[in-house]
């Protein structure tokens, strides 16, 4: 098995993991830091993403490593803002969901190891995922706090994505160790 085919069928494995996009459970009233920290790792959905995200930028490399999950962050970060000044957004869910998927493809597909596009599609999939947890905020929460967790939870959840990331390259080598270029 070539090792590009190895990659692909361990972020396919990753991504068919993910469960239906329900991952918001209710929260407590007065709710702070923890409970914005345990807010991502309550999905699964959010879980494969966040941690693809990382995955994501140690497959592209160079400045991609902290540009794909900053970007990520910056858009979950608006994302969380426009929700909480009662803006709109179609399709979250569903939005979330694909993202498991598309984030699991990026990482094995040739022409998607560009910074650019890396940044993009992070960008893009974080404004989801920051709306549905600005959505999903406690109206009694203490937002700065709140927000701050799930910044934080979600950065940790990126660093694992990253060393998940080395620890295949190193396994299986990067393409363009192998002939390929990226």
């Amino acid at each position: 098995m070539s090792k590009i085919t190895r990659l692909a069928a361990i972020s396919a494995a990753i991504a068919l993991a993910a469960t239906p996009a329900l991952a918001h459970p209710g929260h407590l009233a007065g709710a702070g830091f923890l409970d914005g920290a345990a807010h991502p790792l309550g999905g699964l959905d959010h879980l494969i993403a966040m941690v693809t995200v990382g995955v994501y930028g140690a497959t592209i490399g160079g400045r991609a490593i902290l540009a794909v999950p900053g970007a990520f962050l910056a858009a979950m970060l608006a994302g969380g803002l426009f929700a909480l000044t009662g803006g709109e957004l179609p399709l979250v869910e569903p939005t979330i969901y694909a993202s498991t998927v598309v984030l699991a493809l990026l990482c094995v597909m040739p022409m998607s190891r560009n910074s650019l596009i890396g940044v993009v599609f992070a960008a893009g999939f974080g404004l989801f995922h920051g709306f549905a947890h600005g959505a999903e905020m406690p109206a009694d929460a203490a937002a700065l706090g709140y927000a701050a967790g799930f910044l934080a939870s979600t950065a940790g959840l990126h660093a694992v994505g990253v060393a998940i990331g080395y620890s295949i390259h190193r396994l299986i080598g990067r393409p363009e160790e192998d002939g390929r270029t990226a």
